[in-house]
């Protein structure tokens, strides 16, 4: 047939009446009993046997139009050659995926009913790869090891004690697996190391002998050296966090060394390491007959003795015009030692001073007495007046009572008359009002005369109070200034001497509350927070001040391990 025949075929077939969008090529294959024109009053259609006609163009119609939703959007974009495109790559697409399908509607399969299928629209599937094994991402961490002399105390001198303040740094690290290299060589692991700031920092030891570290707790680290203290702490943090460590350690502060006693500095001085007994006499200053310091120390001494004598004196004297004064004596006593004492060191005028002082002191006292009596002398005279007056008051009240009862008798019998027995009522009312106030005075009086009694106790009590705290204060002064006066004594005699000779003892703290003493020698080791305490021995065999280093002492260990 021509050219003409084949479009009129085209037109007369089913698929001429459909949407162009669709290519026939994909029904060409169906049979000829699928299909069978039909004529109907709405149109020409065509239908599939048993209502899948139907089915067929409702679908066909909802393609279309989601056909163009999907391609409004890209004629907008790109125009018809974008559309065209974006079509062909879906329809290949879609060729691709249905060519099995066609296929099978198209050549019917072999008669051993198996489906036949195109061969390129298998896909392959490639077997799994060896499943190789992952290395780990970090290494297992491992316990740090601690030496054996840090189990225990140390013999070594510069260990931490109580009161010391540790600077820890902690730093912890990771190990990252080797990665594995293509050639099969061994490529070394990867090291991550970081420090801890939140465990990092200075801490003091406490009087147990631990330092207190948060997420690790307390860590015994009194008498062990930074060497060991980092093994420590090391270990417990790896028993606490199980990480890989390393601790770095450094004294921050130490506790000073103290020193007292016959030096020309005392108090407190720096440590040092290696620090011993004679590098503290030579840093405090000692005392020595040998020093030219100890010829000032003398001079001051001897002012100083001089002068507590004088003071002594002087609190001995008013110590004895108080004592006079709360005896109510106005003399002192002469043949005293104190009074001759005071003559000679303190010169007469002192001692006249002290006596006048008593003097006046007793004649204020007994004036004050007298006043007192001479008050409670005039109250008692009128205390005795009022009572004469309340005794006349009770005469004549009793007498117009008694009269007011005869006038009332002879008042029935006719002998008086009314006016005359109201008068004697009057008076009797009046005698009555003159004995209250007579009893209102009286009463009076005697409060009057009790006050001053107690004012006049009140001042005896009050002198005696404050007599006795001088005395008391004036005693106090005397014991102190003796006990000055007897270590100035003593020193003066060792300087006096024929040599001066320095004993040094050490107190060690053991605890918080406990400190061990130490007999030292020059060569023997102070630790932080060691009080030295150096005395003058006459009686002593070894000079520290002079002394020279003999065989070294035996190490004396932390206090907080013994």
């Amino acid at each position: 047939m021509g050219e003409y025949g084949h479009a009129n075929d085209r037109a007369n077939s089913p698929c001429g009446q459909l949407s162009p969008i669709f290519n026939c090529r994909n029904f060409a294959g169906l049979p000829g009993n699928i299909l069978r024109r039909i004529e109907s009053d709405q149109g020409r259609g065509y239908r599939m046997s048993n209502g899948l006609g139907g089915f067929l163009v409702s679908a066909s119609i909802v393609a279309a139009g989601l056909t163009g939703f999907w391609a409004w959007p890209h004629l907008q974009e790109g125009g018809f050659r974008s559309l065209a495109a974006q079509a062909s790559g879906l329809y290949h697409q879609a060729e691709l995926r249905l060519r099995p399908a066609l296929a099978a509607l198209q050549s019917p399969p072999a008669m051993t009913g198996q489906p036949q299928a195109e061969p390129g629209a298998i896909a392959e599937s490639l077997p799994p790869a060896l499943s190789s094994t992952v290395p780990p991402l970090r290494a297992e961490a491992t316990a740090p090891a601690v030496e054996a002399r840090c189990e225990g105390p140390e013999n070594d001198a510069d260990t931490a004690v109580i009161g010391d303040s540790v600077q820890l740094r902690i730093f912890e690290s990771a190990t990252l697996a080797a990665a594995p290299v293509p050639d099969g060589a061994d490529a070394p692991p990867t090291d991550i190391v970081f420090e801890r700031l939140d465990l990092s920092g200075a801490y003091e030891v406490g009087t147990g002998g631990t330092v207190s570290l948060p997420a690790i707790g307390h860590v015994a680290v009194a008498g062990h050296s930074l060497a060991c203290i980092e093994a420590l702490v090391s270990r417990a943090a790896f028993e606490r966090m199980r990480t890989q460590n390393s601790v770095s350690a450094a004294f921050a502060a130490r506790p000073p060394v103290l020193v007292r006693g016959a030096v020309r500095s005392p108090g407190a001085h720096g440590y040092t390491p290696g620090m011993t007994v004679e590098r503290v006499l030579a840093q405090a200053g000692a005392l020595d007959d040998r020093d030219p310091a100890a010829q000032v120390r003398l001079i001051a001494l001897e002012a100083r003795r001089s002068e507590l004598d004088k003071t002594r004196v002087s609190l001995s004297l008013e110590r004895m015009r108080i004592e006079a004064a709360l005896d109510d004596r106005d003399t002192l006593p002469q043949d005293d030692p104190a009074i001759r004492a005071a003559a000679t060191l303190l010169g007469p005028e002192r001692l006249a001073s002290e006596r006048n002082a008593l003097g006046a002191e007793i004649r204020a006292d007994r004036l004050r007495r007298d006043q007192s009596e001479a008050a409670l002398a005039d109250l008692s005279a009128r205390i005795e007046a009022a009572r004469r007056q309340k005794a006349l008051a009770e005469t004549q009240m009793a007498y117009h009572a008694t009269r007011q009862e005869q006038q009332s008798e002879m008042l029935q019998s006719g002998l008086v008359t009314d006016s005359r027995v109201n008068d004697t009522a009057v008076r009797a009312m009046d005698a009555e009002r003159i004995l209250l106030e007579k009893e209102d005075l009286l009463f009076r009086l005697e409060a009057e005369r009790r006050a001053a009694q107690q004012d006049a106790e009140l001042a005896r009590v009050d002198r005696i109070k404050a007599l006795t705290a001088e005395l008391r204060q004036v005693s106090a002064a005397l014991d102190a200034a003796g006990n000055e006066l007897d270590t100035v004594g003593a020193e003066l005699n060792l300087y006096k001497g024929d040599g001066l000779h320095l004993a040094v003892t050490i107190e060690r703290p053991v605890d918080g509350t406990h400190a061990r003493t130490i007999a030292a020698r020059a060569d023997t080791p102070v630790r932080p927070g060691d009080l030295v305490t150096v005395s003058a021995d006459r009686t002593g065999k070894e000079d520290l001040a002079a002394a020279t280093p003999s065989d070294p002492p035996a190490i004396i260990r932390s206090a907080s391990t013994e």
